[in-house]
């Protein structure tokens, strides 16, 4: 399936590199840095701005899109607007990823390698699990959630839209939610439930500020 990466930075450059392994055919990249435009990533070019895509479709005959962005609320709206133009949004799952056939997901979802997903956890829309995460069973990420390497994620939680939690940071079972566009410092560990857009860090992980 032809398919064009969303945004062409250093984790675009990695994602490259898994879907090329992964036998996907990958024509290029979108970004909408003006340095950018007209130069080449690892050999592919850089095709336009984002908004490119609403003609790369029938110019370029794509089918699908990636967008390995770290920042939630961009690559949701990203995700978004591609699947308004009619691109597809395939998961990538890294083949080392151990996930159980009983996790329920969505579209739009990245696991990368060394990963495991227990059983009776759903994972929604344009979720990203990245290396060596270990999430156990009966939680839900919501929309837009990441975790970042080496993070252990407890039973029985749910984690809101937007929720980001830190490499190696942990989140402990008993506590029951992440709240939507938090952020979890790396290393945190998270014993008692997160209020929506909150900051919070150390160990025992504690509110550091709340964004606006």
């Amino acid at each position: 399936m032809r398919s064009i990466i969303i945004g062409a930075g250093t984790y675009s450059e990695v994602y490259l590199a898994y879907l090329l392994e992964a036998g996907i055919e990958v024509v290029g990249f979108v970004d909408d840095a003006p340095s950018l435009q007209r130069t080449f990533v690892r050999g592919y070019p850089v095709l336009g701005t984002v908004s490119a895509l609403e003609t790369l479709k029938s110019e370029k005959n794509v089918e699908a899109v990636y967008c390995p962005i770290g920042n939630n609320t961009v690559r949701v709206r990203m995700f978004k607007q591609a699947k308004a133009w009619g691109y597809k949004t395939p998961n990538y799952i890294h083949p080392s990823a151990v996930i159980s056939p009983h996790v329920e997901m969505g579209e739009g979802i990245y696991v990368l390698l060394g990963s495991h997903i227990m059983p009776h956890t759903k994972i929604e829309d344009y979720v990203m699990i990245s290396m060596n995460v270990n999430v156990a069973h009966h939680n839900l990420l919501e929309e837009g959630t990441f975790l970042s390497t080496g993070v252990n994620f407890g039973a029985s939680i749910t984690a809101h839209k937007r929720a980001y939690v830190g490499i190696g940071a942990t989140i402990m079972t008993g506590l029951h939610e992440l709240g939507e566009d938090c952020l979890i410092g790396a290393g945190a560990v998270v014993i008692k439930d997160v209020p929506a857009k909150a900051i919070m860090a150390g160990v025992p992980a504690k509110v550091i500020r709340i964004k606006e």
